[in-house]
C-alpha cells in the first residue's frame, strides 16, 4: 500500500471508515445478543454508544501500533502489555482507592485510572443502567438526598464529634500537639464548608477555631453546631423518607399496581450492580484523606464538586466548564476526545517517531558506555 503512493488522509479516512462500520455491526450484534442473554432492559441504545465508541478507540490503538512496527511477533507481544492495565486499572478488579498509596486517592479517580479507555466506558455503563432502569429512575432525586442526609448524620456529624471531644481533652490535659492541630484545622475546614452548604448555620467564633487560637468555648461552639447540624439532617432526612414512603404507597395502592409494580423491580432492579454502584459491602463509609472527611459510601448518589477529573467513580454526573452532564455523556466524550488524539497521532506517524527518538537516544547511550568502558580498560 505504501508504493501505491496513495494520499495518506484520504487513505487514513478510509481505513478508519470500513474499520468504524465493521465495529458498528459488530456492537449492534454483541449489545443486542448479550442484553437478550442477561435479560437487560431498555439499555440496547447508551449500551451500544459505550461499547462502539470503545471499539473505535481500539481500532485507531491498533492502526498506530500497526503503523508503528514491521514485526507481527513485536506486536503480538504489545497487545496484552496494553489489555491487561487495562483490566487492572478499570476501577473494577482492583479498586482506584486501594492501589498503591503513591497513585491512589480516596476522594477521586486517579491519574491512571483517567488514562484507561476501560474505566470511562464501565463507568458510564454502570451509572446508566443503576440511573436511568424505569424501576429506579422513580426514586432516584428522592434517594440522592435521603442518601446525602442519612451519611451527614450517622457519620459526618459523629466523626467531627469525636475531634471536637478529643480535641478539648487535649486543651484540658494542656497537651497540644500535631493531633491538636489535625483535629482543629479539619473542623474549621468542614464548618466552613457546611456553611455553604446550610445558610442559616451559624458558629459562634468560627474565626477562633484556629490551632493558635482555640479554646474551650470555641469548641464548646463547635459542638453545639454539630448538634444543631445533627438536627437539621435528621428532619430533612425524615421528610424525604417520608416523601419517598409516599411515592411508594401511591404505587402500590391497589391489588394490580402492586402486581405492576414488583414486576418492574424484578425486570430492572439489579442487585449485584446496586453494591458495586453504592459501594455497600465496604465497611468504611467515611475516610480521613488530606485533612477533609471523605463519602465511601452511596457514591453513585453523590454529585461530585469538583472539576471534571475531580469527580469520583460511580458519580452520576460531571463538571464540564461549570455544566453539570450526565456521566454518560462525559464518559463518551471523553473516549472520543482521546480517538481524535490517537487519530491525529496515527495521521503525524506520531508513535512510530516518538519510538524512533527513543531508539536514538538508547544507541547514544549505549555507545557512550561502550567507550567509556574502552577508555577504562586502556
Amino acid at each position: 500500500e505504501r508504493y501505491l503512493q496513495l494520499n495518506r488522509g484520504s487513505y487514513l479516512f478510509a481505513k478508519i471508515g470500513i474499520m468504524f462500520a465493521i465495529s458498528f455491526i459488530q456492537t449492534c450484534t454483541f449489545v443486542a445478543v448479550g442484553n437478550f442473554v442477561l435479560d437487560i432492559k431498555g439499555m440496547f441504545i447508551p449500551f451500544w454508544m459505550v461499547l462502539f465508541s470503545t471499539s473505535c478507540f481500539a481500532n485507531v490503538l491498533g492502526l498506530n501500533i500497526s503503523a508503528s512496527f514491521n514485526s507481527a511477533k513485536v506486536i503480538y507481544i504489545i497487545i496484552p502489555i496494553l489489555i491487561i492495565p487495562q483490566l487492572l486499572f478499570s476501577g473494577v478488579i482492583v479498586r482506584f482507592d486501594r492501589l498503591y498509596p503513591g497513585i491512589a486517592s480516596q476522594s477521586k479517580v486517579p491519574l491512571i485510572g483517567n488514562m484507561m479507555i476501560s474505566r470511562w466506558a464501565y463507568e458510564a455503563m454502570a451509572v446508566y443502567q443503576f440511573r436511568n432502569n424505569e424501576f429506579q429512575d422513580q426514586f432516584f432525586d428522592f434517594d440522592v438526598r435521603r442518601k446525602y442526609y442519612a451519611w451527614k448524620k450517622d457519620y459526618w456529624v459523629k466523626e467531627l464529634k469525636t475531634k471536637t471531644t478529643d480535641s478539648k481533652r487535649m486543651l484540658l490535659d494542656s497537651a497540644p500537639g500535631e493531633q491538636l492541630t489535625y483535629n482543629v484545622n479539619m473542623l474549621y475546614s468542614e464548618l466552613m464548608k457546611e456553611k455553604k452548604r446550610v445558610p442559616d448555620l451559624e458558629v459562634e467564633k468560627l474565626e477562633l477555631l484556629k490551632p493558635n487560637l482555640v479554646t474551650l468555648e470555641v469548641l464548646n461552639n463547635a459542638e453545639a453546631a454539630l448538634l444543631e447540624l445533627d438536627e437539621y439532617y435528621i428532619r430533612n432526612y425524615n421528610l424525604v423518607n417520608e416523601a419517598r414512603e409516599a411515592k411508594i404507597t401511591e404505587l402500590t395502592s391497589t391489588p394490580e399496581k402492586r402486581e405492576a409494580f414488583l414486576k418492574l423491580q424484578d425486570a430492572y432492579y439489579n442487585e449485584s450492580l446496586e453494591d458495586f454502584a453504592t459501594n455497600k459491602n465496604d465497611l468504611k463509609k467515611i475516610v480521613e484523606f488530606e485533612g477533609e472527611l471523605v463519602q465511601k459510601s452511596n457514591l453513585v448518589f453523590l454529585s461530585p464538586e469538583g472539576g471534571f477529573f475531580d469527580a469520583h467513580f460511580y458519580a452520576p454526573n460531571k463538571n464540564l466548564f461549570g455544566l453539570r452532564i450526565t456521566t454518560l455523556s462525559a464518559n463518551i466524550m471523553m473516549i472520543w476526545f482521546m480517538t481524535a488524539l490517537l487519530t491525529v497521532v496515527l495521521y503525524y506517524d506520531g508513535l512510530k517517531r516518538g519510538l524512533d527518538k527513543l531508539e536514538a537516544l538508547f544507541n547514544r547511550f549505549k555507545n557512550k558506555t561502550q567507550d567509556a568502558i574502552s577508555e577504562a580498560a586502556a
